[in-house]
């Protein structure tokens, strides 16, 4: 059976507005935050949702609650689907943390995949963990259609690893707020509808 799982990025809050890294800080949304979770409940009316998974921050959650409102699916808190813990350059902006740690800032841009935050957590277990969330949500939900509500850096390395996208090319890839990113799950396996939608635009 082949569960459709559409991964959706949270929408804005103030740290996005000001391009500051958000990590585990618990920030809510702002208003456009509310927009863009509306627009992505709208995008999922029709679809038949059977559960909304969410990561257990509050802008993750408040996206998911929206969608739920609007389709009637339940919340599940996936603990996995939490953001990167971006250590100590949290509420920074790039170029504060690349002041910061210049070299560990250069590594998270060019090879994320070997990168880490310092104090934080390596890319690379975050991008396992959150395919392995989404299996997981794909086995719960087998033949169904379920959401699963994330953050931007879970979602731009789950699917660079769908395309097999490398290096600092992650950050090309288009995940902006409430992005809705559909994804197909059928015995252990993930794939990407639609990469197309997802390539060739700058990071926001």
């Amino acid at each position: 059976m082949t569960t459709a799982i559409f991964l959706v990025r949270h929408g804005r809050t103030p740290l996005n507005a000001e391009g500051r890294f958000r990590g585990l800080r618990d920030v809510p949304l702002d208003e456009q935050g509310l927009a863009d979770a509306e627009r992505a409940a709208r995008r999922l009316a029709g679809v038949g949702l059977v559960a909304v998974a969410t990561s257990p921050l509050r802008r993750t959650r408040q996206t998911a609650e929206i969608i739920a409102a609007t389709t009637g699916a339940p919340i599940e808190v996936e603990p996995d689907l939490i953001d990167l813990d971006h250590g100590r350059w949290e509420a920074l902006t790039a170029e504060e943390a690349a002041a910061l740690d210049p070299e560990a800032f250069r590594r998270f841009r060019e090879d994320p995949r070997a990168g880490e935050a310092p104090g934080g957590e390596r890319l690379a277990d975050v991008e396992r963990r959150v395919l392995a969330a989404l299996r997981r949500v794909g086995e719960r939900h087998d033949g169904a259609a379920c959401a699963a509500v994330s953050h931007e850096i879970p979602i731009r390395l789950a699917v660079a690893d769908l395309l097999g996208v490398n290096g600092a090319a992650v950050w090309d890839l288009v995940v902006p707020t409430g992005a809705v990113v559909e994804l197909r799950y059928e015995a252990g396996r993930l794939d990407l509808v639609e990469p197309e939608a997802v390539l060739g635009g700058p990071a926001t």
